[in-house]
């Protein structure tokens, strides 16, 4: 048990030879591990929290594609690398001066083939949810279900935004927006009208 803020946090970890997708024999194991240390994830203690990992539908752990569910989430986390890549490639330029083309494309490149390792799947509050840097559920606690498919889907992402937008197209709404407001001009057609009202107030 790990004391965190005077709040006990339980997390069991189980190593076992599971193939992919054998989430729920996973979960049920982890259950039945807790119960043999005296701990009933249906009826917790007050500051203790039960972490499984979250169980994945066919197209969560089969599609080549970023999951429906999940492409807003993932246009936003691609919006904040690019935001964040930009805002570096500027650092390197005389202040005031716009980025060559070569540069933009540079930094398209960049965050498409390099910058996207640090994302996967969450269960927040038993909803599924992409997590990682420029999510709000990135410092939530919880098992993170990660690896190359989310990388790769992320990668797909990014490029499919640049061959809608083109480099320079979203070079330049990242100029007119401003630092941290890419998202919700990027992720338009990605993202339900109340998640874009959400982005926008989270950029104000």
């Amino acid at each position: 048990m790990l004391h965190m803020n005077l709040c006990a946090l339980i997390l069991i970890v189980i190593t076992a030879n599971f193939a992919s997708g054998d989430n729920k024999k996973l979960r049920e194991l982890m259950e039945e591990k807790a119960r043999e240390q005296g701990i009933d994830p249906n009826n917790l203690r007050p500051g203790e929290t039960f972490m499984i990992p979250p169980e994945l539908s066919d197209e969560e752990e089969g599609s080549h594609h970023m999951p429906q569910a999940h492409r807003c989430d993932g246009c936003t986390a691609v919006a904040f690398q690019l935001d964040r890549a930009f805002t570096k490639a500027h650092k390197q330029v005389k202040k005031g001066a716009l980025l060559s083309l070569a540069d933009v494309i540079d930094v398209t490149e960049l965050v498409c083939d390099k910058r996207m390792k640090d994302y996967g799947l969450k269960n927040v509050n038993d909803v599924k949810m992409l997590s990682g840097p420029g999510l709000k559920n990135e410092n939530t606690p919880g098992i993170v279900e990660a690896g190359g498919k989310w990388e790769n889907r992320l990668s797909n992402l990014c490029k499919e935004l640049i061959e809608k937008y083109e480099e320079e197209g979203i070079y330049e709404f990242y100029r007119k927006k401003g630092d941290n407001k890419l998202a919700a001009s990027l992720c338009k057609t990605y993202c339900s009208k109340q998640q874009i009202q959400q982005l926008q107030k989270d950029e104000l």
